[in-house]
């Protein structure tokens, strides 16, 4: 093995940078492409030498002529490419080749120098090499790897199995890098080795893990091969670094086959306690925004996949840690990355463990109330963010700031929708220990509703921007470009001409794909749901249109699912009362035009909307893996429609009596739904109850309907009997829960009573 000394009579780095050897003589970083081929060639030789010191001497050569090669690259970034383009295929041709030429055991070798294993074999050796030896031959062979991985190899040679297959050994090389000096540090230097976990060799190494992993192939390697995680989680709260590696390696282990996504998952589990263990102490900012990341994507793989077992376990060794950062944090004047991590962090938590993590942000764990209680400040924070900032937020719709902001008032919502199902469940239990004062809840009332209406304004803004049409407009007026091609303008807008649409550039972050605009329609609809703020209401009433057009883009391909907030939203809108609540202007004008809620509601078409989903519900096979979503929106789709049916005056409108017909025609229950085996109990008692639903609402129609539209719909009446007498045998106890059963039975011995009645 060669020494210290053997590379430095071989490479004479000069203070500009440049270099040159004792065969070639002087030599600058402009050296003409022959006398780099030269170079080149020579060092290629001695990479295929069978010594040891001969491959020492090629590779301290060679990071020579890489370090130029990147510094070249860095002065000629600015320059002209036709200035600077020749010669470089050549001399990219000939740096491939020297990475085909290196030796992999030999690289192997000088990453294992200086660890316990090499040292306690070969100890009984005088060929042992010494500590600053064995740490510049370490340095030069992750500095080598580290240039060829980053800078050097395209693309698709990253995964190459000569990269991949040093992922271990650099791991490993993360114990040694972070207790000795880096590569520049001379023999003659009388400074202490240092301790700081932060040398430029670590650094080194966890960028090449980086790339590495960020791969499919790296990451495959990482997962399977690299057992021992501890040198990365030691170096975690100080080399952000190497949460970036877990990140990549895991994620791409998520989506592995099942049986490694199982693995990855086992160590995902037995690595977060000890990965927020090495965090005490500190602000935990970037354990955070890894948590966040981690939640959020490994719940988007455990959906996409039907497979919740990808998701980390809830264990309160590492949530509990999680939760005091989000609580210091949030309580300490936090800067905007700190807002920003703790925000993603806590709606990671309270959307993938929403009991686990309630009880952690909502509760204070003691019986004496606070003046003021964590989950008051963190509401209360969040709320004044929103308010701030969404005035603002449309005029950076396409500004690169948006994607950052968008996210964080995204997570803030949830955040909201959370606390919203908390204070709705413990003001429902008489046991519960609230942590908030009723003053406290007074002031959190009014700031919510404060804020849900500059919400409801900004999405008003948003939504008008994207359509190019205004308030209450309705969608057959609208822009043929932004819905349908096909739709024709009435003659006042042809006249005035073309409408002008302005929706965000970026294809990810348009209107009815925007992660915000969901989260905020969510909020909003709880609140309206469980709120009796009549104000809000008739706001948020201005929104139907909108609300309608994203329910019905749902169902079409990389659109958000909006279907289950809107139906929230328009049960809350449905909710006001008396019969001239919503008005199309301001102040008492005499030209205030004002319609009930079920009146607007249906202007806008709710009724063929609502119901031609309802009907895809019904129809859809029982053995889809979203047949539990789906029923569960159907029976809220009937939980909308039914009082619209119940109150209509003077009664059921024909034009309704087509959903009778299209229920008559549905063929009843199949072959599927006799093996009580394939459907567990819970998803079987949504569908019933959702089967049920339907006869119900079908049953209101016909109640309310004149008898003489009645007699023109006999046979439809008659078919849902008999669906009705059909559905009995999938309502036993044996396939779903005893309580359900008996409740669903009963419903449906009124349906058969009620139309039975009525054909007669």
């Amino acid at each position: 093995m060669a020494s210290q000394d053997d590379a430095d009579e071989a490479m004479l780095v000069d203070g500009d940078g440049s270099w040159r050897t004792q065969d070639q003589g002087t030599s600058t970083a402009s050296t003409s492409n022959a006398q780099q081929e030269a170079t080149i060639a020579r060092i290629e030789h001695l990479l295929r030498a069978k010594d040891d010191t001969s491959r020492f001497v090629a590779l301290a050569l060679l990071k020579a002529v890489l370090d130029n090669q990147v510094k070249d690259e860095d002065e000629d970034g600015d320059k002209k490419e036709e200035d600077v383009a020749a010669g470089s295929p050549l001399l990219e041709e000939a740096l491939l080749r020297l990475w085909e030429a290196l030796p992999v055991k030999f690289l192997d070798k000088l990453l294992r120098a200086g660890s316990k294993s090499t040292t306690s074999k070969s100890s009984s050796t005088s060929t042992t090499p010494k500590a600053g030896d064995a740490a510049h031959m370490r340095d030069l062979a992750v500095a080598v790897l580290h240039t060829f991985a980053v800078h050097i190899l395209p693309d698709e040679r990253r995964g190459d199995a000569k990269l991949t297959g040093r992922i271990p050994l650099l791991v490993a090389s993360l114990l040694n890098s972070s207790t000795t000096t880096n590569t520049t540090t001379t023999s003659s230097s009388s400074s202490p080795p240092s301790s700081s976990p932060t040398t430029p060799t670590t650094t080194l190494i966890l960028q090449t893990l980086a790339t590495l992993v960020s791969r499919a192939a790296g990451a495959a390697v990482f997962n399977t091969a690299v057992t021992d995680l501890s040198p990365l989680t030691e170096l975690a709260p100080e080399q952000p670094l190497v949460l970036d590696v877990l990140l990549y390696a895991w994620l791409h282990g998520l989506l592995a086959d099942r049986a490694t996504a199982a693995t990855v998952a086992a160590t995902i589990n037995s690595t977060l306690p000890r990965l927020t263990a090495a965090f005490k102490g500190t602000d935990g900012v970037t354990l955070l925004d890894f948590v966040a990341k981690l939640l959020r994507n490994s719940e988007a793989f455990a959906e996409q996949q039907h497979n919740p077992d990808l998701l980390p376990k809830a264990n309160l060794a590492w949530m509990r840690p999680v939760a005091g950062f989000v609580r210091r944090l949030a309580a300490s004047r936090p800067t905007a990355a700190a807002r920003a991590a703790y925000t993603h962090a806590a709606a990671a938590l309270l959307r993938v463990y929403p009991a686990e993590a309630s009880t952690l942000l909502w509760e204070d764990g003691t019986k004496e109330k606070s003046e003021t209680p964590f989950a008051y400040l963190l509401v209360s924070m969040l709320l004044v963010d929103l308010k701030a900032t969404l005035p603002g937020l449309l005029a950076q719709l396409n500004s690169p700031a948006y994607a950052a902001t968008a996210a964080r008032l995204a997570s803030a919502f949830d955040i909201l929708s959370a606390f919203i199902g908390y204070l709705v469940r413990a003001l429902e239990d008489d046991n519960a220990q609230l942590s908030l004062s009723p003053d406290n809840l007074l002031r959190l009332r009014k700031s919510m509703a404060e804020a849900l209406s500059v919400t409801a304004e900004h999405l008003r803004d948003r939504w008008d921007a994207a359509v190019a049409g205004a308030q209450g407009l309705h969608p057959e007026a609208r822009a043929a470009s932004a819905h349908d091609p096909s739709k024709a303008f009435s003659s006042t807008l042809d006249a005035a001409g073309l409408p002008l649409a302005w929706d965000a550039a970026a294809t990810e972050t348009v209107v009815d794909r925007d992660p915000l605009v969901l989260a905020a329609i969510r909020a909003l609809a709880l609140w309206l749901r469980e709120d009796d703020n009549e104000v809000l209401r008739r706001e948020a009433a201005g929104l139907v249109d909108m609300l309608l057009e994203l329910y019905g883009s749902s169902s079409e391909e990389g659109n958000l699912d909006f279907r289950r907030p809107v139906l929230v939203a328009l049960e809350g809108i449905s909710a006001l009362e008396g019969d001239n609540v919503v008005g199309g202007g301001d102040g008492d004008d005499d030209d205030t035009y004002e319609r009930s809620a079920t009146t607007l509601l249906l202007e806008h078409g709710t009724w063929k909307v609502l119901t031609k989903d309802l009907v895809a519900v019904l129809q859809g096979n029982p053995s889809d893996a979203n047949t539990a979503a789906d029923a569960a929106r159907g029976i809220e789709v009937v939980r909308v429609l039914l009082p619209i049916v119940e109150d209509e005056r003077p009664g059921t409108r024909e034009e309704w009596m087509d959903l009778v017909t299209l229920v008559a025609a549905w063929a009843g229950p199949d072959d599927s739904d006799d093996d009580g085996d394939k459907t567990p109990k819970e998803t079987a008692g949504v569908v019933a109850g959702c089967r049920v639903a339907v006869l119900q609402l079908v049953t209101a129609l016909v109640a309310n309907a004149h008898p003489s539209v009645c007699r023109r719909y006999t046979h439809s009446i008659s078919a849902v009997i008999g669906l009705a007498r059909q559905l009995r045998p999938t309502l036993t106890a044996a396939r779903i829960s005893s309580a359900l059963s008996a409740s669903l039975l009963e419903a449906l011995d009124d349906v058969r009573t009620t139309l039975e009645s009525i054909r007669a």
